[in-house]
């Protein structure tokens, strides 16, 4: 049961819940705008109360673009309540659901604001105390927040912030949560210097400030052929949550928010020998575009075998027939860390284009040769696949063999998980 609140605040959409706070899409109709409430559940004790109020007035006091701001907080007989800023509540947490990456571009001079702002807050006194890919907020064309004041903390001191913060940053740009993927491996052109800040920042050796400052110094040009796809889920997500605030202004309904995303199954870390295969020798797809290529099926952490009969299928030009993987009953991550093929291309492709069933997660991995782990390949790229040609931006590598790693495969509706791949081609 919602909180008695002052009668400028009504509440029009309930988001779900952050830990045992409460949170609502609401309007504050003396200013005819959005704002987000947050309030404890009524079982909540006055020691609680306390501590979510301090937290929340802690952020009131700073008016940093890079921390959400916090309009207005209060205590009731049952609860405690705060006023926020709507930023548009995509997180990071979302983004990873939906296996987005982010636009390097964009979000690492946030990242430094971000941090920046974290220093200042801790300069004033705060502590944020529970930092994860959950509490910060970016939706394109709008700054990155630091947000969830006011959670249960998980520790009282400054330097566990940047720390967690550190981590969230990794998450972030590398687009998965295995925390042993830093962002050189799978964002073509990005240095080295941003793993070992970021490494630095995980190990405890910056402070907010420091972090901050090395992360501004660091030049990224992003490739400009190549704009990241977009996951129709995550479009719909983003789509949906433009709709609610146009639906307050319009109407004020009611109704619960809980987008139903899949999860992005990362590459474990694994060491396996690589399965004996035979490749399958195939034909140009467009003598005057595509490149010749060979293919095996490669399966490290199964038996080694997985539609090997048809992989020629990917190259035959014929969008109807296809290399399938088995059908799965759980997600393919319950079982191991992944499935694909493996291209040896000849010439140097400056990209791919693959059909196959929307909603497969995947990553593109290069090495020279056939590694000899699972863990050999250097990760070039990441995304999820589209209901037409998805173009995969390739670095540049002198010959070796390009790795199509799918990660994550779409639910059928008999309860399976399965993807097909009709075509892949690469283009120098």
């Amino acid at each position: 049961m919602p909180p008695r609140l002052p009668e400028r605040y009504r509440l029009n959409i309930r988001l779900g819940s952050d830990g045992d706070i409460e949170e609502w899409l609401a309007s504050d109709d003396n200013l005819d705008r959005p704002v987000l409430i947050r309030y404890l559940a009524p079982e909540s004790s006055p020691d609680r109360h306390q501590a979510f109020l301090a937290g929340v007035q802690s952020a009131a006091a700073l008016t940093e673009i890079h921390l959400q701001r916090v309009f207005a907080a209060g205590e009731t007989t049952a609860s405690a309540y705060s006023v926020s800023e709507w930023d548009g509540g995509v997180t990071i947490a979302d983004r990873l659901r939906v296996g987005e990456g982010l636009p390097v571009e964009e979000f690492l001079p946030n990242a430094s604001g971000m941090c920046l702002a974290l220093s200042r807050f801790h300069d004033a006194g705060g502590v944020h105390g529970a930092i994860d890919t959950s509490a910060v907020h970016f939706s394109a064309a709008h700054p990155a927040k630091l947000a969830a004041f006011g959670r249960i903390q998980r520790w009282n001191d400054s330097a566990e912030d940047t720390m967690a913060m550190s981590e969230v940053l990794r998450a972030a740009i590398t687009g998965t949560e295995d925390r042993t993927v830093f962002p050189s491996e799978v964002i073509d052109g990005i240095p080295q210097t941003v793993d070992t800040v970021i490494r630095e920042g995980i190990a405890g050796n910056l402070d907010a400030r420091a972090l901050a400052t090395q992360l501004s110094a660091v030049s990224y040009d992003a490739p400009t052929e190549h704009t990241p796809p977009k996951p129709w889920r995550t479009l719909a997500l983003f789509g949906l949550i433009a709709g609610l605030i146009t639906l307050i202004a319009a109407v004020g309904l009611a109704a619960d928010f809980d987008p139903d995303s899949p999860f992005l199954y990362p590459v474990g870390a694994e060491s396996v020998s690589p399965p004996v295969t035979t490749p399958v020798q195939v034909a140009d797809v467009d003598e005057s575009q595509a490149l010749s290529a060979t293919a095996v099926v490669y399966d490290p952490f199964g038996d080694g075998t997985e539609g090997d009969e048809s992989v020629g299928l990917v190259f035959d030009g014929n969008n109807l027939t296809a290399w399938s993987t088995e059908a799965y009953s759980k997600p393919i991550r319950e079982f191991k860390d992944g499935v694909g093929l493996v291209f040896d291309v000849d010439g140097s492709p400056s990209a791919m284009f693959v059909i196959g069933t929307p909603g497969t997660t995947y990553l593109v991995g290069w090495a020279p040769s056939t590694p000899s782990a699972a863990t050999g390949w250097e990760h070039v790229a990441r995304g999820t696949l589209q209901e037409s040609d998805t173009r995969i931006q390739l670095p540049n590598r002198i010959e070796g063999l390009w790795r199509l790693w799918l990660t994550g495969l779409p639910e059928r509706p008999d309860g399976s998980f399965l993807s097909r791949i009709s075509q892949v081609r690469f283009v120098p």
